[in-house]
């Protein structure tokens, strides 16, 4: 496969994932430089590959032998917590863009055909974005365990949804499973972790469909942000381009309505302001919920955020809170790999 752009920089990866223009950021937790690289690939047309690679990641100092591939929405808030702790940690990745339509990409899956979906070496395939974040950090935490045995930590168990569908489910997904004892506080700080990832996903991603999706207008001014932070003019046909828009538009204003009913979701933008006044109230006088640096619960409402950062919604709420002090934070340490130090020092293991 050619590829038509190498992009080798310090630290900063912002611009390519629509963050904001990309800069020369200060280290803080290594005095010695290190770079990532961001290579994109030329694509030809006819297409004849089943799976296109949007961008492919590279940190030099990843070592982990995970070659991990990251099939995703690049607006999904579920897929933007997975980049946020990706980034943070400095893993090196490859991006697979799915066709929100088609979703052709997802073949390998076993008619599995949510997002993410994150491929390893080996060609397994890790599901649901909180479950993926646990495993991933659990990994790092465990040098001496491979991946294989993290997996295996996290069993599951049959169950039912709420339509009584049959589904797999994992009791201990919100959990880091460290092999060690740990202290009351400590044991306090996880429990709060857990509790506030858990909110992210059961509270505050329920927020937004309605709050992006509001008008059928807004509705189409969401997705035409969508193919442009998606790249979808480099990856897609122009038929699947207009169709995704189109269809896509209009299949998630009926959703965005049905969630705000199902949620009992009077105004929108009002619960969306409410959520972030209940973090910060949470957050107190520290600089991220885990303290002096961001845990996963910070990076998962970080990532849910970045799904809409260049929507109404964010413009009109999130900017003009008090959590957008909080939200530069994170933003900063993401895009510095402020937790790279853990993926470097953690060697593939056997």
């Amino acid at each position: 496969m050619a590829w038509t752009q190498r992009l080798i920089r310090p630290v900063s990866i912002a611009g390519i994932f629509g963050f904001g223009a990309v800069s020369t950021s200060t280290l803080k937790n290594d005095e010695v430089p290190y770079k990532i690289s961001v290579e994109r690939p030329a694509i030809k047309r006819p297409l004849v590959q089943k799976e296109i690679l949007s961008r492919r990641i590279i940190n030099e100092d990843d070592h982990t032998g995970l070659k991990l591939r990251l099939y995703q929405y690049q607006s999904c808030p579920f897929c933007c917590k997975i980049r946020a702790l990706l980034d943070y940690y400095g893993f090196s990745y490859d991006i697979v863009e799915v066709n929100p339509v088609s979703k052709k990409e997802l073949s390998g899956t076993n008619g599995y055909k949510k997002v993410p979906v994150l491929r390893l070496h080996d060609s397994t395939y890790l599901m649901e974005s909180s479950l993926i974040m646990s495993q991933l950090a659990t990994f790092l935490q465990n040098e001496k365990r491979s991946i294989e045995e993290i997996i295996d930590m996290y069993p599951a168990i049959d169950s039912f949804d709420e339509n009584g569908k049959a589904i797999k489910k994992h009791p201990n997904k919100y959990f880091t499973m460290l092999e060690k004892n740990l202290s009351p506080a400590e044991l306090a700080k996880q429990r709060e972790e857990r509790e506030w990832r858990e909110w992210v996903d059961e509270h505050f991603i329920h927020l937004i469909s309605p709050n992006v999706y509001r008008s059928m207008e807004e509705s189409l001014e969401t997705f035409k942000s969508f193919e442009v932070a998606g790249e979808w003019e480099r990856i897609f046909s122009h038929i699947e381009r207009i169709f995704a828009v189109a269809l896509g538009a209009t299949v998630m204003y009926f959703i965005g309505k049905r969630l705000k009913k199902k949620h009992n979701i009077v105004d929108e933008r009002q619960s969306l302001h409410d959520a972030c006044e209940k973090w910060m109230d949470a957050l107190g006088s520290r600089k991220f919920m885990g303290g002096d640096q961001p845990n996963l619960a910070d990076l998962a409402l970080y990532g849910a955020m970045n799904s809409f950062v260049g929507c109404r919604a964010f413009k009109e709420v999130i900017a003009k809170e008090r959590i957008s002090t909080w939200y530069m934070r994170v933003k900063e340490s993401v895009e510095n790999s402020e937790g790279r130090q853990a993926v470097k020092n953690r060697v593939a293991t056997k």
